[in-house]
């Protein structure tokens, strides 16, 4: 199998972008881009140069009704995309993927049956307590749940921390399977979403990485803009600027060049 380059990466998941676009459009589901994304569309006017994965945010709303409308078959998908996500037993994750089935992906830690196809996450902007502790323990409990979710899906023998560390995920991953991966993704869900979107004054992006990074006012995350990413424009978060700065700091400053290092699954053509 030949690998795909950087370049021919980033234009993959760049056109699965164009048609979520659409779709959302078409359905009237706001978004924003995300995380790196977001910080690429920023400060790079469109992938950070090194990294070319793509990354959406959604309220709960929109992202109950992006599922609500794939359910009822009302979306219109392109060939060879879908929709995956732990509710309709497809993808353990508390997020949905949209995936392309044309591109496979081939993860260092992952196994191979674990979503064997690149794709976009979408992740969720949910209601959070707005008492400090009750998130601080909210987030510690999506926290541990999410390392034993990743645990339970992981390849054997091998770990990024070790051989040591490898042996004793031995030993936990077979009790963990016994729970199973989509039980646990529906579970870490359930503890995301357990603070009502409508009445809440703060949300944050609970099934994503930075944990307590990502809590913020309401009213601010709500608004979104257009914003210029490679050749087109995006929606993206008006006030990205308090996002930005929470989750990265001075976002406008490059990490060093040792640091600019690609994270990304690799992936291959299939014909379907």
């Amino acid at each position: 199998m030949e690998y795909l380059s950087l370049e021919e990466m980033q234009k993959a998941n760049l056109e699965m972008l164009k048609e979520l676009d659409l779709i959302c459009k078409e359905n009237n589901i706001k978004y924003s881009l995300a995380g790196g994304t977001l910080l690429g569309a920023i400060r790079h006017k469109g992938f950070i140069p090194w990294d070319d994965d793509i990354d959406l945010n959604m309220t709960r709303p929109d992202y109950e009704k992006l599922i609500s409308l794939y359910n009822d078959k009302k979306l219109k998908l392109p060939n060879g995309r879908d929709f995956i996500f732990c509710r309709n037993g497809t993808f353990a994750r508390h997020f949905i993927r949209y995936i392309r089935y044309d591109v496979k992906r081939v993860a260092e830690f992952a196994r191979d049956d674990d979503c064997p196809y690149i794709g976009i996450e979408i992740f969720v902007e949910d209601g959070v307590y707005t008492n400090n502790l009750l998130f601080s323990i909210q987030v510690a409990r999506i926290k541990f749940v999410r390392k034993m979710l990743l645990l339970c899906l992981s390849k054997p023998n091998i770990s990024s921390r070790g051989k040591s560390v490898a042996v004793a995920k031995n030993v936990v991953r077979p009790l963990l399977k016994m729970i199973g991966g989509m039980k646990l993704a529906c579970h870490l869900e359930n503890i995301c979403r357990e603070v009502d979107y409508q009445k809440a004054e703060y949300v944050a992006g609970m099934n994503g990485m930075y944990g307590k990074k990502e809590k913020w006012l309401k009213k601010d995350m709500e608004p979104v803009c257009l914003m210029p990413f490679e050749d087109e424009e995006f929606y993206c978060y008006k006030n990205y600027d308090i996002y930005l700065s929470n989750l990265y700091g001075d976002y406008m400053k490059l990490p060093p060049e040792d640091k600019r290092i690609p994270h990304n699954d690799k992936g291959y053509r299939v014909e379907i």
